[in-house]
């Protein structure tokens, strides 16, 4: 058994095909989201769902509980979860759409990430970003932001906790419902599918942590 690893939108998309990754490789996997409609202990021996919603400070605290004592203690976290609203441009956006973007992708994400370090040790950490947080393109702006600040919490907490890992990776532009969202006039032909897209990010994962 490799360790234990928590990876957040783990029902669907991305975060669905890197909990299987991480089951076939065997780690102990707890994931947990919002769209799961109840709570599922052990799907198999190794995996642990929860419904749980990550703008919830109580829900992240249950998460962290449960898989210390369900699955023992983790050693990784995957930030996959997210959230974007459909792509417009910056002057005519509706300013609660990024107070959504910001309360999922930064600050959320932050909190749960706060929770992991202070309560979970080693405290190795993963960001799954996106290449419009250091690219901006037209109608992108809220989106990019919100992962270009979450990004930023990383570098910083690098600086300070040498020795731990802190990454964020682009696993690039897929046919998931969230691209969809943002931009649904898009050829999805062209998109990675999100498979393919949680192997490279496994992939980077492994060479790095191993």
């Amino acid at each position: 058994m490799k360790g234990t690893v928590i990876i957040t939108g783990g029902s669907r998309g991305l975060g669905k095909e890197l909990v299987n990754l991480f089951l076939k490789d065997g780690w102990k996997v707890s994931t947990f989201s919002r769209h799961e409609t109840r709570d599922v202990r052990y799907v198999e021996p190794s995996l642990l769902k929860l419904r749980a919603d990550l703008r919830l400070e109580a829900d992240v605290e249950r998460v962290i509980s449960e898989t210390k004592k369900l699955l023992g203690q983790p050693s990784l976290l995957v930030l996959n979860a997210g959230t974007v609203s459909k792509a417009t441009m910056v002057i005519e956006e509706n300013i609660m759409n990024l107070r959504a973007d910001c309360e999922v992708n930064l600050i959320a994400n932050t909190f749960l990430l706060q929770e992991f370090l202070r309560k979970c040790s080693p405290g190795n950490v993963v960001h799954i970003t996106s290449d419009v947080a250091s690219s901006p393109y037209p109608g992108w702006g809220f989106y990019g932001a919100s992962k270009r600040a979450m990004d930023y919490i990383l570098e910083t907490l690098r600086l300070e906790n040498p020795g731990k890992l802190f990454l964020s990776i682009d696993p690039g532009d897929m046919d998931t419902e969230m691209h969809r969202t943002a931009d649904p006039g898009a050829d999805t032909g062209s998109l990675a599918k999100p498979r393919d897209a949680a192997l490279k990010v496994y992939r980077r994962i492994m060479d790095v942590i191993r």
